[in-house]
């Protein structure tokens, strides 16, 4: 083991590490420029004496040419940053000599910080100043050669997560716990400062990457990008953030442009006592910014100890896009798509066209418009070439595999290789939760509920904020003729996203079979309320949806359920899930020679709802019918 001790001085609620080079008021680091913080140091370590201007030159800009402009506007930059931290005239200007700092200054006890012994490698890099600073490269076989500006911050990253000290002018860290058993984590959006209008979302884009890469660890639970994107730039509570999404650590940060230059800070905080692990800050030119966001990643595994697999350390590597607009409008379009509307779908297809359009080798963006057209069976064909088209670039890809077992079972209905595709996708990356969804859909319509709970429970405990895996667990519990269960789970799905529509469909399947009807027509309006709005609707669109709802809700009051729900039947439909739906609402009323010719047609188009056919308890009365137990042979869903 080493012990480094920290050269501490305190003034006022200040605390100034001069060997790190870095200022924190109270418990909260200061966030300056690294030349702003140099001049500091060398100030307050001289207090009360005069600094000349040769001295500061000397010392701060050693072998740089620099204009006298950069000292006055950094010697500005500290008199702002301590005046708003409530620090005044702690700077005194001698005209054409240098300046004095007049604050009290005194030392602080070094505390020792306990730090790993590891291999070390010395080498020099060139820091964004055109300095060059002597820092410690931790040697990695397997990885690749980076440019000396990338290689710096990423050396930086990576002594600050497993050392507990700094040897970089970049990086700055406070070390108040241990990462040893840090199993899940948050990382959420980072906050973006001064950023223009097209730059709004790039904090949530690099903590998707980040979060990308991670979930590819089978040791690590990483949350999902939906689970964290309501956070995007909000004040936030970190414990409480921790407490909801139920992690170990939350890493944050912030993200500042200026010019041509990027100055990123981060903290990663341990949830149980809400401390500082570690927290750093570093600047770079705005170029190559997914490299070094993918570079980074390699240096939060470093800090939380985790023993890789070869694989593994290779997906970490793996670079999806070198497009940075392509990324965003994934990413906007995975946002459209998780709401599952009709108008989010609508979105969302134009978003991973647009993204495809942008590079063509985004195997991801296909993955995208493969999920999308995966609900419309008239775009069969082109969700499976589109799928094979993002394994054809990607074999690898857990998210491709995941959604064409998704294809395999709802339009080929080929249980078997559904469910090959889904352990193909869960071995590539258990941390994909989507795919345990997907599989635990899989097993509930085969029947094999005590599976599918166990893959139900693994996308929650992965993502346990996703409105879409709690509505579905509903219905699961609704299958499971647990309707107490059922309920609860879409109410809670609700919760977090009150538009989301299968959970208002599930609740109203939910009440007729637990005989409240007035409360299964509410959620029915709700759903086609949702189902019938788009953005930029206008006024006047908008107040017909709600009088025609208005009219639909009325002429029930004026009947019963059974009126409300033969309004809703279309006999002469030759469409497959209009006649599914017809089939579930002639099973309520009873009517089951009706019933069987609707599944039958159903069963004909290929309606999308078909799989559930054998499980959805609408259905309960017509077990022992020769004609639907034809149906489920042709499923394969009986032998």
């Amino acid at each position: 083991m080493i012990k480094e001790h920290n050269h501490l001085r305190a003034f006022g609620k200040f605390r100034l590490d001069l060997e790190k080079k870095f200022l924190w008021h109270t418990d909260t680091p200061v966030q300056l420029p690294l030349k702003a913080v140099d001049l500091l140091c060398l100030l307050v370590d001289r207090s009360g004496d005069l600094v000349t201007k040769d001295e500061i030159w000397r010392s701060v800009w050693h072998d740089s040419f620099v204009e006298e402009t950069n000292l006055t506007h950094n010697i500005y930059l500290l008199r702002k940053t301590l005046k708003d931290l409530g620090e005044t005239e702690l700077i005194q200007t001698v005209p054409r000599r240098g300046y004095r700092f007049t604050g009290k200054v005194h030392d602080v006890d070094d505390h020792p910080v306990i730090v790993e012994r590891h291999s070390f490698s010395r080498t020099l890099i060139e820091d964004v100043t055109g300095e060059q600073t002597a820092v410690d490269k931790k040697t990695a076989a397997g990885f690749f050669p980076l440019p000396r500006f990338v290689l710096g911050m990423v050396v930086i990253l990576s002594v600050a997560l497993i050392g507990g000290f700094s040897f970089s002018r970049y990086e700055n860290k406070q070390v108040a716990g241990s990462v040893s058993n840090i199993r899940s984590l948050a990382v959420l959006p980072f906050k973006t400062i001064n950023a223009a209008r097209e730059n709004e979302h790039q904090g949530l884009g690099l903590a998707d990457v980040l979060i990308t890469r991670l979930s590819n660890l089978k040791s690590l639970t990483v949350r999902p990008t939906s689970a964290v994107s309501a956070f995007e730039n909000q004040e936030t509570d970190f414990a409480q953030v921790a407490q909801k999404l139920n992690v170990d650590a939350v890493l944050e940060g912030t993200i500042y442009r200026a010019d041509n230059q990027l100055r990123i800070t981060m903290r990663l905080l341990k949830s149980n006592d809400n401390k500082t692990i570690w927290s750093g800050q570093f600047e770079k030119p705005l170029r190559d910014e997914l490299k070094i966001e993918d570079e980074i990643v390699l240096q939060v595994v470093d800090a939380l100890a985790l023993n890789l697999s070869g694989d593994e350390q290779k997906n970490l590597t793996k670079t999806y896009t070198e497009n940075a607009d392509a990324y965003q409008l994934y990413q906007k379009g995975r946002f459209e798509w998780n709401k599952r509307s009709v108008a989010g779908m609508i979105e969302a297809e134009r978003l991973f066209r647009n993204a495809i359009d942008k590079d063509p080798n985004f195997a991801l963006a296909y993955v995208g418009l493969a999920d999308r057209l995966a609900t419309d069976l008239t775009a069969s064909n082109e969700a499976f070439q589109v799928i094979e088209k993002a394994i054809e670039i990607d074999p690898n890809l857990a998210e491709a595999h995941a959604t064409l077992g998704f294809l395999q079972m709802f339009h080929k209905w080929n249980w078997p290789e559904a469910e090959v595709e889904f352990k193909k996708s869960i071995a590539l990356n258990n941390g994909y939760p989507t795919a345990h969804h997907w599989y635990a859909t899989l097993l509930e319509i085969e029947g094999k509920n005590a599976e599918a709970k166990v893959e139900f429970t693994r996308a929650l405990e992965i993502n346990p904020l996703s409105y879409n895996f709690l509505g579905d667990l509903g219905q699961f519990f609704y299958f499971n003729h647990e309707y107490g269960e059922a309920q609860e789970y879409c109410q809670k799905s609700l919760e977090i996203y009150p538009d989301f529509v299968f959970a208002h469909d599930y609740l109203s399947d939910i009440y007729l079979q637990t005989g409240e009807p007035n409360a299964a027509v509410e959620e029915n309006l709700k759903s086609d309320k949702i189902n019938n709005s788009f953005a930029n609707q206008s006024a006047d669109q908008r107040e017909r949806i709600e009088a025609s709802l208005a009219s639909r809700r009325e002429k029930y009051k004026s009947g019963d359920i059974r009126d409300f729900l033969a309004r809703h039947l279309n006999d002469l439909t030759n469409d497959a899930d209009m006649n599914y739906g017809n089939a579930k609402i002639y099973a309520f009323l009873g009517e089951k020679e009706k019933v069987l010719n609707n599944l039958e047609k159903a069963f004909q188009g290929r309606s999308f709802a078909m799989p559930f056919v054998k499980v959805d308890p609408v259905f309960d009365g017509l077990r022992d019918e020769p004609r639907f137990h034809a149906i489920l042979y042709k499923l394969n869903l009986v032998n």
